[in-house]
């Protein structure tokens, strides 16, 4: 048990969700094989009232990738599974890419196939209609390129996750969610968790999840998702609390296979990954942290495990104001405060450089937009006149042209200058470096604007867009998603908002038009965190 004034503490940071009439979340903190604290905050449905506990069940999102990276250790260690196989010779209707794809290559996200949320958005999907597991591997077999070489770049993927759970299906001859419970759950006492892949089931005492709207009111996030692998997971904090206690005992899956879960992945390049088998691995106030979040729409959780500390902190949560890993990582704040009995001075993170001052007119010089044209993709680097960030978090320079975050002493940014003068940025936020080149900001007339309009036709996800011009700029028409406005960021590229406002987010996907000379002759999409890449639409008329 924690003694009260620091549970005092720790509850003061939930306040919000202690309004009337507010969703929240459940907090669970683990220390040395115990539950030393568990508490709710907020509402588990506000349309009945009922108070969110410690036994409330959660839909825990993408926090259900470690119990399929257990599942395919668990195979691995037995022998059944060989991890650097071609995932065809277990699923061969998975296309030939010219490329061989493993089962290691889907844990670490380094497969190069799309992922699901990027082909369903461009399908057409919205949040009302359900996603089955059947959907996502049609998308597979249909897909007509990789994102990537295999193995040569990270970017999440939540469809090599589905896969994973086919694997497990084909090599166990069981259904996914029966291994898992008859493997893991059951012999953990995980009565509560289950993968439950029928998004209408019945589901005695869950929470239900909620977005907040402009104004502050809720609405209902009715879940639609009966995908397997990447997601799927009910379970609650007291579960949770025995699934973290069995990577200290071994009890299920046995020792083998949990290091081997929780062993990074390497590109080809030799860089190593902060991925592993769907937990990330960390450091957090200078201490090993193995971590994963959950987030969906009105879903976000998130569990972190100090293992040298034996300590562990979940929240789950049930609404899209509840921002999960900042929650926890303040819980850890206190508790490791709390045991640092002299009050020492925080070490700093294992290999994070010592800042230097840099002049604030060449930290200025350094900010802009920057454009990846492989990857299609942008990021914006601001300064607000004490720092550069990206991500919104604050740069700490090294030198006048290296950087890193100090939250996360993984991510590292380095300027370069190239002889042209055009400056570059390589950012790695801890899976593989990505480089991108300063661009200017473009404001196109509407006569330049004309050559873009037209009709476009994606054979790959068999969806037709039309693009018109108005008097506000470019629009995207589509059937079933309505009407978007594109915002030009550099030559022949563009953002549109339409994924982030049909998921209640601020998403910009970005839109890059191809040209044969003065002809506009297709385009491709780029989604917002490098989910999905450069799907080419191709222009059929005007």
């Amino acid at each position: 048990m924690l003694e009260r004034e620091l549970q005092s503490r720790i509850d003061a940071l939930f306040s919000e969700f202690t309004e009337p009439g507010s969703p929240g979340c459940a907090l669970g903190i683990m220390r040395d094989g115990d539950l030393a604290y568990a508490q709710g905050y907020g509402l588990a449905n506000l349309e009945h009232g009922i108070e969110i506990e410690p036994s409330t069940i959660f839909y825990i999102a993408s926090m259900a990738k470690q119990f399929t990276g257990l599942a395919i250790a668990i195979l691995a260690d037995q022998g059944r599974l060989d991890l650097d196989a071609d995932i065809r010779t277990l699923l061969p209707y998975v296309p030939d890419f010219g490329h061989r794809i493993t089962t290691k290559h889907l844990l670490y996200h380094t497969s190069g196939l799309r992922s699901d949320i990027f082909l369903l958005m461009l399908s057409g999907w919205r949040v009302e209609d359900v996603i089955r597991q059947e959907d996502i591997l049609e998308f597979v077999k249909h897909q007509q390129d990789l994102d990537f070489v295999p193995g040569t770049e990270f970017a999440y993927c939540g469809t090599g996750y589905s896969l994973l759970a086919e694997i497990v299906t084909t090599v166990t001859g069981q259904p996914f969610p029966e291994f898992c419970r008859e493997q893991i759950f059951e012999p953990l006492g995980m009565t509560h968790t289950r993968f439950e892949d029928d998004p209408i089931a019945l589901v005695p005492g869950r929470a239900s999840a909620y977005f907040q709207v402009p104004g502050g009111e809720f609405k209902n996030a009715v879940l639609t998702i009966g995908i397997l692998g990447g997601t799927g997971v009910f379970t609650t904090i007291e579960d949770l609390a025995r699934w973290d206690e069995n990577f200290y005992t071994g009890a299920v899956g046995g020792m083998r296979a949990l290091e081997m879960m929780q062993r990074p992945g390497t590109l080809d390049s030799g860089e190593k990954l902060s991925y592993a088998f769907g937990l990330t691995v960390e450091t957090h106030a200078g201490r090993d942290v193995i971590a994963h979040a959950g987030d969906s729409a009105g879903v976000h959780c998130y569990m972190m495990r100090f293992p040298n500390e034996h300590m562990s902190i979940a929240v789950l949560g049930n609404a899209s104001t509840v921002r999960a890993s900042g929650l926890a990582q303040g819980v850890a704040d206190l508790l490791l405060e709390a045991d640092t009995a002299e009050n020492a001075p925080e070490s700093q993170a294992p290999g994070a450089p010592s800042p230097v001052e840099v002049p604030s007119d060449v930290l200025a010089a350094r900010s802009g937009r920057y454009f990846d044209p492989v990857s299609s993709a942008f990021i914006e680097i601001p300064f607000d006149g004490d720092s550069l960030s990206i991500y919104g978090y604050a740069l700490a320079p090294s030198s006048e042209s290296e950087f890193s975050v100090p939250e996360h002493p993984e991510a590292t940014v380095r300027f370069v200058a190239a002889a042209s003068g055009v400056l570059s940025a390589t950012i790695d936020i801890g899976n593989g470096p990505t480089t991108y080149s300063r661009v200017e900001p473009v404001h196109p007339t509407q006569e330049e604007l004309e050559v873009y309009a037209g009709t476009y036709w994606s054979p790959e996800v068999d969806v037709r867009w039309i693009i018109t011009l108005d008097d506000d700029g470019l629009r995207v028409h589509r059937r079933r998603q309505g009407v978007s406005h594109l915002t030009p960021m550099c030559a022949d590229v563009f953002t549109d908002p339409w994924v982030g406002e049909i998921l209640h987010g601020n998403a910009q996907w970005v839109i890059a038009f191809d040209r044969d000379g003065a002809d506009i002759t297709g385009l491709r999409v780029t989604a917002a965190g490098g989910r999905g890449r450069n799907l080419r639409f191709e222009r059929i008329g005007d």
